[in-house]
């Protein structure tokens, strides 16, 4: 298992940790861990939603558990991280579920994270993460539970958005990655595909492949992360493209030459530097937009 790797350093007592379980329909339970900076009791902050990447198939609560208490600190935010059922031992939609439900968590659980909704609510997700928040922002913004607590924003790093067999027609023309980066470092074409496989589910369901969803109106404002050497850059970039046209405010940075899953195998790295930088300026920026927002 890879870790992501950041050399911010950040004190033990800037930050609270807490360990919380959320319970799932048939009795079992979601792990998930919680972090806000410490401060007055009063004080309150935006949240996010963090999802690990993985292809589906690994990760847990540990795999990105240092940068989430530098992130919660340097951007001051209460951040939810979900350890999600993992393929092939529980294929499609189990890993999703578990998503959503620790989204719903948050929202009901907001005073116990100190954190104000108001001031933001953002879904953050990696890879295959990237997938769930997207499938994720979709499912919300149609779910009355949300109306009163929609998310105001929505972090698609390296997302996988469209499964190469179901690619629509006037879109392929666009979606050369999957070729062209067949044979990349870390992580192939191959890799990709096996990873749709074990969720064992229609890859043109958009809840696979989130780029065929019929509208894209309504979702939250979108910041892209999109590596220049990965299989799935292409649909990342016309993902982008798609929210941009349909008035989402949309924000990319792009990684030349990095491959899929860079940041973590070569952390120390100055462009793995720049992309955890910017992975918090783009906090930032949705932040930004849901207090313009708040005060119109």
């Amino acid at each position: 298992m890879s870790v992501l790797i950041d050399t911010s350093i950040v004190v033990a007592d800037a930050y609270h940790v807490h360990e919380h379980k959320v319970p799932r329909g048939d009795g079992s339970e979601i792990a998930i861990r919680t972090y806000y900076p410490a401060t007055e009791e009063s004080v309150t902050f935006p949240a996010l939603l963090a999802i690990h990447g993985g292809g589906f198939m690994n990760g847990d609560l540990e795999m990105e558990d240092y940068f989430l208490r530098i992130v919660c600190v340097d951007a001051q935010i209460a951040i939810v991280n979900v350890d999600y059922r993992l393929a092939p031992e529980n294929p499609y939609p189990a890993g999703l579920n578990d998503t959503y439900d620790a989204l719903k968590w948050t929202t009901r659980s907001a005073a116990l994270i100190h954190a104000d909704l108001r001031k933001g609510f953002l879904i953050s997700g990696k890879s295959s993460g990237g997938n769930f928040a997207a499938v994720v922002a979709h499912r919300a913004k149609d779910d009355p539970f949300f109306a009163e607590t929609p998310l105001t924003g929505q972090i698609l790093q390296m997302p996988a958005v469209c499964h190469p067999d179901v690619v629509p027609e006037h879109l392929k023309e666009r979606l050369k990655s999957m070729e062209e980066c067949e044979n990349a470092p870390i992580f192939t074409r191959q890799q990709m595909l096996n990873s749709y496989a074990i969720l064992k589910a229609d890859p043109a369901n958009p809840e696979i492949s989130p780029l065929l969803y019929p509208s894209f109106t309504g979702l939250p404002p979108a910041y892209f992360q999109i590596c220049g050497m990965d299989p799935a850059r292409d649909e990342g970039l016309v993902y982008a493209k798609t929210l941009k046209e349909n008035g989402v405010p949309t924000k990319v940075d792009i990684y030349p030459g990095a491959p899929h899953g860079f940041s973590a195998v070569f952390g120390r790295t100055n462009i793995a530097q720049k992309w955890n930088k910017e992975y918090k300026d783009g906090i930032r920026w949705l932040l930004n937009l849901s207090s313009s927002k708040s005060k119109a």
